[in-house]
């Protein structure tokens, strides 16, 4: 379908699949997206991708999101189209689908007059105790604008053959749940995100796959819905509302309260941070409750450190302007422990299991 999907054809779709519960996931092993997608170290990420899902799958997840990474298939096409059908065959061998996302302003390249340079492959190094191991950026880069690859002669042209080429594969794919075409648009480019958006949509719907598109809304809408104009023009281009809440329980339905007045399913593709008073005994059983679909950040404790909080979070501790309510004392996000011997709490996994069983056996 080259359109939006009606409000009857997207409940069908929805209500013919189980609760959907899962996580975003990078293997414990990796220490960005590009340790995730690019050939080096291979063999040991499959192995490792492969245990983590098995027991993802074990207490009761059906579905994982994964992002994209534009550098590494820039630069070795071949194997990473390789490697995302390792990820779908070893995430389907455990009863697992795939919610792919192509798009995201996280990390982008800086100031477009300069020349592109690729992030580099190979051996990827990691900051200790910084959410998602990233360095951080030196302060003459903060001053240079981000720009979309979308923005940039030779890129732009480059960025929408990444997209068809692994839509038209996987349109008709059922490893694949749904496309997830553009991860929080605006975090780095504001109402710049815009044409950027909606040219990824129809690339996307031009490759007509048989699953449903969206994109999400990220922002805080507790209090008078969607506001930027670029989430709203997310809303209005998806299938399905898409959003993020990293909100406590009283502003998680809220958030929920304002989606529902678009009369079509609610996703969401990020949550739990515990930092934030987003936990898991709270804001799961409201998810299971409204059969909401979910994504928490994060599954195995590893490189990445999204257990840390994040580096705003600091900020705004450090700020004495700022009266802030964080629990520091908690991990941010993640379920197990360093080597998924164990979970980082095990009432949390006792729950999520409980309810996936109960949800299970009422098919």
């Amino acid at each position: 379908m080259k359109k939006k999907w009606s409000k009857t054809k997207i409940w069908e779709w929805y209500d013919s699949h189980p609760w959907i519960r899962g996580c975003n996931f990078i293997g414990s092993d990796c220490a960005n997206r590009i340790d995730q997608w690019q050939s080096y170290g291979r063999e040991e990420r499959m192995k490792v991708a492969d245990a983590e899902l098995a027991l993802a799958a074990k207490i009761g997840f059906n579905t994982i999101r994964i992002i994209a990474d534009f550098d590494v298939w820039l630069q070795e096409r071949d194997s990473y189209m390789s490697v995302l059908e390792e990820y779908l065959t070893i995430a389907a061998a455990h009863g697992i689908s795939v919610c792919y996302v192509l798009a995201t302003e996280v990390l982008l390249p800086r100031d477009i007059e300069s020349e592109f340079v690729p992030k580099p492959l190979g051996e990827q190094k990691y900051a200790l105790g910084y959410h998602q191991g990233r360095f951080p950026i030196p302060e003459e880069e903060l001053k240079k604008k981000p720009y979309h690859y979308l923005e940039r002669a030779g890129l732009r042209e480059k960025f929408i053959e990444m997209i068809e080429q692994i839509v038209t594969k996987y349109k008709d794919d059922e490893r694949i749940l749904f496309w997830d075409v553009y991860n929080e648009p605006g975090i780095a480019l504001a109402a710049g995100a815009i044409p950027i958006l909606e040219e990824v949509f129809r690339t996307v719907r031009a490759c007509d796959p048989s699953q449903p598109v969206t994109a999400d809304v990220w922002r805080a809408v507790a209090k008078g819905g969607v506001k930027t104009p670029e989430e709203i023009r997310a809303v209005e281009l998806s299938d399905f509302v898409n959003f993020h809440c990293y909100g406590n329980l009283e502003k998680t339905v809220l958030v929920i309260d304002e989606l529902k007045k678009y009369e079509r399913p609610l996703v969401c593709t990020e949550w739990l941070n515990r930092i934030n008073h987003n936990d898991v005994r709270e804001i799961y059983p409201v998810f299971y409750l409204e059969k909401i679909g979910c994504y928490c950040w994060g599954f195995v404790a590893g490189k990445t450190q999204t257990y840390e909080p994040w580096e705003m979070f600091w900020n705004h501790y450090e700020d004495p302007n700022k009266n802030v309510n964080y629990d520091f004392t908690k991990w941010q996000h993640d379920l197990y422990r360093p080597g998924a011997r164990h979970p980082y709490d095990p009432g949390e996994i006792d729950l999520i299991v409980r309810f996936n069983k109960r949800v299970d056996g009422k098919k």
